[in-house]
C-alpha cells in the first residue's frame, strides 16, 4: 500500500525532470552581502568573475569562496566603438548543480578588479546589487562628510 500523497511537494533531480531555471532559484544578493565582487585569473588560464570570499578549506590553509561564478570569455571581433567585447557564461553550467564553490589558493594566479562596464552586466547576470562607480569628486565628497561627521561625533 502505497504512503500518504503530499500536494505542493516537487522533486528535483528525479530521473525525467527538468532541472529549474538557476535565475528563479537565486535571489537579491543586496551590496552589504559579505565579499566584494572580483575578476579572478585561474592558474589555468580561464578568466571568473564572482563575489569572492576568504575562507579555508579542510586542511585549514587559505582558500576562496566564489559565489555566484561567471566565465569571462572573450568575443572574436572587437565592438563597434573599437572595445573588445566579452560574454559572461555561468561556470560548470551542466556539470553541478551547486552556484558556489571553494577554490584552493593554489588554483588562482590573480585577483583583479573588474572594469565597471563588465562589474554592472555580472551585477545583472546574476542578481546582485552593484555599487555605482564615483567619480573622484564624489569620493572626496563622500570621504569629507564621513571625516566631518566622525570630527562632530567626538566634540
Amino acid at each position: 500500500m502505497p504512503g500518504p500523497v503530499v500536494n505542493g511537494v516537487r522533486q528535483v533531480g528525479v530521473i525525467g525532470s527538468v532541472a529549474p531555471d538557476p535565475q528563479e532559484q537565486e535571489t537579491m544578493l543586496p551590496l552589504v552581502a559579505e565579499g566584494c565582487i572580483r575578476l579572478i585569473l585561474l592558474c589555468s588560464g580561464d578568466v571568473l568573475m564572482a563575489r569572492l570570499r576568504h575562507t579555508t578549506d579542510r586542511d585549514g590553509d587559505h582558500a576562496y569562496q566564489l559565489l555566484r561564478p561567471r566565465l569571462v570569455r572573450s568575443v572574436a571581433e572587437p565592438s563597434q566603438d573599437g572595445q573588445s567585447s566579452w560574454v559572461l557564461q555561468p561556470y560548470l553550467a551542466g556539470l553541478t548543480s551547486q552556484h558556489n564553490l571553494v577554490l584552493f589558493k593554489g588554483a588562482v594566479a590573480s585577483v583583479l578588479e573588474p572594469d565597471a562596464r563588465l562589474l554592472q552586466a555580472y551585477a545583472l547576470d546574476t542578481r546582485q546589487e552593484c555599487p555605482l562607480e564615483e567619480t573622484p569628486v564624489e569620493r572626496l565628497k563622500r570621504a569629507f562628510m564621513e571625516f566631518t561627521e566622525t570630527f562632530e561625533g567626538n566634540q
